[in-house]
């Protein structure tokens, strides 16, 4: 049984590969307006204090998407992905990777699992929260997940929000984890044809989006800041959601 479980989970894994098509030239325009917009906005509206780009994936270049899922156009590859590090910090790491070089003899590093700092530690993820944020951008989603119990998503609360052109938008603060992590805070900013309308499974929540039939890449876009919400709030007022809105395909 186990046998057989193993090659069904192979065989699965090979066919939603193979649905995987490099993007058309229509595809990868429409994708690339929406991450110039996003390097734009996010890599230039930052809160107060001096940042700079620590690193930063998306798939420019390489898109491949799916039309096998729903109709609608996916993204098989990466999302956009941005962290962002505070510059002072930036100067000292490098001050220190300049005496390491110079020490003769570097000692042996032991590396100590992040999570495990977090729960042993709590006040480092507090500090390091402050030193660096995260902004990631998921496309086309055929629902945004809220709190999810399968993967260990648990909502401890919510707060709405007011930000121009979106459906939905909400400051999460989530649950620790069930090894004690610390709870993420999040704002959560929902772009396109979203339905404000929160969807209810029992204890998993769910919002869904309005796809047009034969839709094109991209119709809808959710944003993810992961950060302090003093530091969260201010990226929010200093971004152009208008602008972002308006490179999306309506």
């Amino acid at each position: 049984m186990k046998f057989l479980l193993t090659a069904f989970l192979m065989g699965l894994s090979f066919l939603l590969q193979a649905q995987c098509r490099p993007a058309t030239a229509a595809e990868n325009a429409a994708y690339e307006r929406v991450v110039k917009e996003l390097q734009r906005q996010f890599t230039t509206a930052t809160p107060n204090g001096s940042w700079r780009v620590f690193d930063e994936k998306h798939s420019m270049g390489n898109l491949e998407v799916t039309s096998e899922w729903g109709g609608f156009t996916h993204l098989c590859t990466d999302r956009y992905d941005l962290i962002m590090e505070n510059s002072e910090l930036a100067v000292v790491r490098k001050a220190e990777l300049d005496t390491v070089k110079a020490a003769p003899n570097v000692p042996t590093s032991l590396y100590v699992h992040r999570d495990t700092m977090y729960k042993e530690n709590p006040n480092a993820i507090v500090q390091r929260a402050r030193d660096t944020y995260s902004v990631s951008v998921e496309m086309n989603l055929g629902n945004y997940r809220l709190q999810h119990l399968e993967s260990s998503r648990i909502v401890e609360n919510t707060q709405a929000i007011s930000v121009p052109n979106s459906p939905v938008a909400l400051e999460v603060r989530l649950k620790p984890d069930l090894q004690g992590a610390i709870g993420r805070q999040e704002i959560v900013i929902l772009l396109g044809g979203w339905n404000p309308q929160l969807i209810k499974n029992g204890q998993d929540t769910r919002y869904q989006p309005k796809f047009k039939k034969g839709g094109k890449l991209v119709e809808n876009i959710v944003v993810t800041i992961t950060a302090p919400v003093d530091i969260a709030r201010q990226i929010v007022e200093k971004i152009d959601w208008k602008a972002i809105d308006g490179v999306l395909l309506k």
